[in-house]
């Protein structure tokens, strides 16, 4: 099999279900059968080698790409100069949501898997205390894989580390709403990037595992928003997007 060659990295809870669902409909993408496979941030998973990780790829029939999608990616930064060592010209696709929105839906579903028990606005005010804890990364509840609401909605520094180690022109960066709201015309963007053609026929539009939960309380979200701005500001020069609807 030839190497992996695009992987959606991120972000969690950001649409990367779905982009995965409808990628794997395409007849010359193999895509991996597992959601999120976690080969490259796992060190018991890494060190078995590029063998190991091409037996996630069992429908591989000659197709003219390869890839999976393991939100986490981006977010761990050892994670980046791995993939460069495996293939430099890996393509990465980013999904990226509104860091608020993808904070209290993270905390909802740790909270519905039972590894959470606080309040989200005690989970949040204790978050940062949580991520200084001693903990194992290797382990799937460390406090940085489970805890870390807030911190993963950094985006702009999480893309930085990815520029090190990438070409910006190697990492196509998308919204979540560009997704649900334009979706005919992301779906073209992704298989341009990925130099396929458009099937014979686009997959449909719908959400996947879309989760349903109380909202927000406002006074709350005004909270985020607060302390989102500098970041949402310096995103939005980094990307060039008009990102200004993430504060309203």
């Amino acid at each position: 099999m030839k190497e992996v060659d695009f992987l959606i990295v991120g972000t969690q809870k950001g649409g990367t279900t779905a982009l995965a669902q409808f990628l794997s409909f395409h007849p010359d993408i193999c895509f991996a059968p597992i959601k999120e496979v976690h080969f490259f941030d796992y060190d018991r998973n890494y060190h078995q080698g590029q063998e190991f990780y091409h037996s996630f790829f069992p429908n591989y029939n000659n197709q003219k790409s390869i890839g999976e999608a393991t939100p986490i990616y981006m977010y761990l930064s050892k994670i980046p100069p791995r993939i460069a060592r495996y293939n430099p010209k890996m393509k990465l696709i980013v999904l990226l949501r509104n860091p608020i929105d993808r904070a209290y839906s993270h905390y909802q579903m740790e909270l519905k898997r039972g590894w959470e028990f606080l309040p989200f606005n005690q989970a949040i005010l204790l978050e940062p205390l949580r991520l200084l804890l001693p903990q194992n990364i290797e382990d799937e509840r460390c406090p940085r894989r489970v805890y870390s609401y807030c911190d993963r909605g950094y985006y702009s520094r999480q893309l930085k580390t990815l520029y090190q180690h990438f070409p910006e022109e190697q990492v196509l960066i998308l919204l979540q709403e560009d997704l649900e709201q334009n979706h005919t015309q992301t779906l073209q963007q992704v298989y341009d990037f990925l130099t396929v053609s458009p099937p014979p026929q686009l997959p449909q539009p719908q959400r996947v595992l879309a989760g349903k939960y109380q909202p927000l309380p406002p006074r709350l979200r005004q909270n985020l928003q607060s302390r989102f701005a500098p970041e949402i500001e310096a995103l939005s020069k980094l990307i060039q997007r008009d990102l200004s609807n993430w504060l309203t």
